[in-house]
């Protein structure tokens, strides 16, 4: 069972360039908003989760999208995040963005569970993604497994 979170934006001037065609960087902007609306989805809202989990966050590691079809200012966007797969530090995110069901772009991010360093001179690292947070990111309830 795949966990995926539709989210919606409207296409503002500020993130169109001079033809009025959105500008390439917003659609990495509107994957972050996702992947970040994806995780308040399973009760695990960022400004919460990191201090928690004693994480700087979940940075990129790899990422890249495919452009199919123009967005323009005024459109509301439907942005839909799929989690396709997690392994002990990693995670890799899929999204689709589409304007009235019309595909305009897909994309992928690969996130890794980032430790927050002991001394601001050790370097940053992954470290292993908790269990129960594993299970929410597969679609299984931790509490199920109890």
């Amino acid at each position: 069972m795949s966990v995926e979170h539709t989210t919606t934006r409207l296409v503002r001037w500020g993130d169109v360039d001079a033809a009025g065609i959105v500008f390439y960087p917003r659609f990495f902007e509107w994957y972050d908003l996702a992947c970040e609306a994806l995780f308040a989805s399973l009760g695990l809202p960022w400004p919460e989760l990191f201090p928690e989990r004693g994480i700087v966050g979940v940075p990129i590691v790899e990422s890249g999208s495919r452009f199919a079809s123009p967005v323009r200012y005024g459109d509301t966007l439907a942005v839909r995040a799929v989690v396709a797969w997690v392994r002990d530090k990693t995670f890799r995110m899929e999204y689709e963005i589409s304007v009235d069901g019309r595909l305009c772009a897909a994309g992928f991010e690969v996130r890794a569970w980032v430790m927050r360093p002991a001394t601001p001179s050790t370097p940053l690292q992954a470290g292993r993604i908790p269990e129960d947070v594993a299970q929410r990111l597969r679609g299984v309830d931790p509490a199920a497994l109890c």
